[in-house]
């Protein structure tokens, strides 16, 4: 045993990094999910975790800066962070620390289109399973107020997200009642913290609306908008909840799952002004066509008022007009009848000698002096015979 060869510590690590260089050739591709992400200092370290039936394998990740300068316009291309819970596929070479003796895996290249595709995956069993327990559209279902005026934003206190969204409802001019309820909407804690927020805005009784607001970020940066549990928080919400997450191009379950869901925090800010000031509009319209047609039927009724006054200025006229008709007539008749207008037309008045006015043959006497008045003086003479009516007819 003399002959064999003794190794020192760093003799031996030396020679199995090289059987290891020789094993992997260039390196290999590994995946895993990455779990104890410290990217703090210059370099990244961080565990890939593999989960089975059968129990986990853990590996040891080191980027160095000078790899992570290599990787970062790809990642920032594809809008993707290293964070914990998600699956990364890394190219590099397993190494042995000289120091510790301990193996890692040296990372210099990343796939994000694995990671993308990961996540894309799970957002859709997430979706179906929302859909299957009939929360996907709960909060849809939940009446629109008609005019909200009395907000909840939950989003992170300070955050632009914050600033835009208020700057967008005071600049309006219109009387918000805004409160805010802080968040942490990324990291570790975001999901636990976005569900009591939001539980917490739809405690308010007097509420009409929640907004959800958080600005744009890296794919990762969002996760936990695209949780299960915060999904299934705002299909539970009584009131309506707005989304405003992200850029223009980002659509997350939260977004889903939303009564609406709007591009940017400013955007949704925007359609709570729209909303409101539509009422207004509306309601201006609304009183301007009750007032012209109060004015119309105003006018109306002073015209018509104006045409019965004019009736009852010109009535009495009328009436003293039809009664002087009336009166001429009269007087005309009278005329007619006056006896010495009917003596002028060849009647007479005949009287007995004592004076009274002969209407029959009994009112006279033989031999009696009659007095025959015509037009122009008196007639004296006796009466001879007196004939009836019928008498003359025998003869």
């Amino acid at each position: 045993m003399n002959d064999e060869v003794t190794l020192s510590v760093s003799q031996y690590i030396g020679v199995m990094n090289e059987v290891l260089k020789a094993s992997q050739g260039p390196g290999v591709w590994v995946q895993g999910e990455i779990e104890g992400l410290n990217s703090r200092g210059k370099h990244t370290y961080f565990n890939i975790v593999e989960r089975g039936d059968g129990g986990s394998a853990a590996l040891n990740v080191a980027i160095w800066e000078f790899n992570m300068r290599k990787m970062r316009p790809l990642m920032e291309q594809h809008r993707l962070e290293l964070a914990n819970g998600i699956k990364v596929r890394l190219f590099g070479s397993g190494d042995l620390y000289l120091e510790r003796g301990s193996f890692s895996f040296k990372a210099s290249k990343i796939d994000p289109r694995f990671t993308l595709g990961d996540l894309a995956g799970l957002r859709d069993e997430v979706i179906q399973r929302l859909k299957k327990a009939g929360l996907y559209d709960a909060n849809r279902r939940v009446p629109l107020p008609l005019v909200p005026m009395k907000l909840a934003i939950v989003t992170s206190v300070g955050s632009a997200a914050h600033a835009d969204t208020l700057h967008e409802l005071t600049e309006s001019g219109i009387g918000f009642d805004i409160r805010v309820v802080d968040a942490r909407v990324q990291g570790d804690d975001a999901v636990s913290s976005l569900v009591s927020g939001l539980k917490i805005a739809d405690s308010i009784d007097d509420v009409d609306v929640i907004l959800l607001v958080r600005g744009g970020g890296s794919r990762t940066d969002l996760l936990a908008f695209d949780s299960e549990v915060v999904a299934t928080a705002i299909a539970g919400c009584r009131k309506p909840v707005f989304t405003g997450i992200g850029h223009e191009i980002d659509v997350s379950i939260a977004d889903e799952v939303a009564n609406k869901a709007f591009k940017t925090p400013t955007a949704c800010a925007a359609q709570v002004v729209e909303m409101v000031r539509a009422f207004i509009d509306n309601t201006e319209h609304v009183w301007s066509k009750i007032a012209t047609q109060s004015f119309a039927q105003l006018q109306k009724a002073e015209h018509e008022l104006l045409r019965t006054s004019e009736r009852l200025v010109q009535r009495p006229r009328e009436v003293i007009r039809l009664a002087e008709q009336h009166l001429g007539h009269a007087a005309t008749r009278l005329r007619l009848l006056d006896p010495v207008n009917t003596m002028k037309r060849g009647w007479s008045i005949v009287r007995n000698d004592a004076g009274a006015v002969v209407r029959s043959i009994k009112d006279v006497k033989k031999t009696e002096e009659l007095h025959v008045q015509v037009n122009d003086g008196t007639i004296v003479a006796e009466t001879i015979d007196v004939q009836s009516a019928n008498s003359r007819k025998g003869e």
